[in-house]
């Protein structure tokens, strides 16, 4: 429970620097979102733009605990454990849709 408590706490304190190597992927999520506007619903738009962000922003830890998104360490050329990967983007899906649906609700609610 400790260690769960620990990377929870390292990957929160390190959230800037997650966000600022997913850039790229933030990007492509607002784009997603804007071009699918005709093409699919707002929830699936949600969906879909939550997902591309999570894959960008997803930590994947060393053995230090610090943590780097998935993508730079592949593209860095190290190994990582595949079942790690996906409850990795899984849970960061699960908290990006969680926040996505929030900001869509208070902007409804004060426009």
């Amino acid at each position: 429970m400790q260690t769960a408590i620990m990377y929870i706490v390292i990957t929160a304190l390190m959230a800037p620097v997650l966000l600022g190597f997913a850039v790229p992927f933030l990007a492509a999520a607002f784009i997603a979102y804007r071009a699918a506007r005709t093409s699919l619903s707002y929830d699936k738009r949600v969906a879909l733009a939550s997902a591309i962000a999570a894959l960008g922003i997803a930590p994947s830890y060393d053995d230090y605990g610090g943590p780097l998104p998935i993508f730079v360490r592949l593209v860095r050329g190290e190994t990582v454990a595949p079942a790690a990967a996906i409850v990795s983007v899984a849970a960061t899906l699960a908290v990006v849709l969680v926040l996505a649906r929030r900001m869509s609700r208070q902007r409804a609610v004060t426009a």
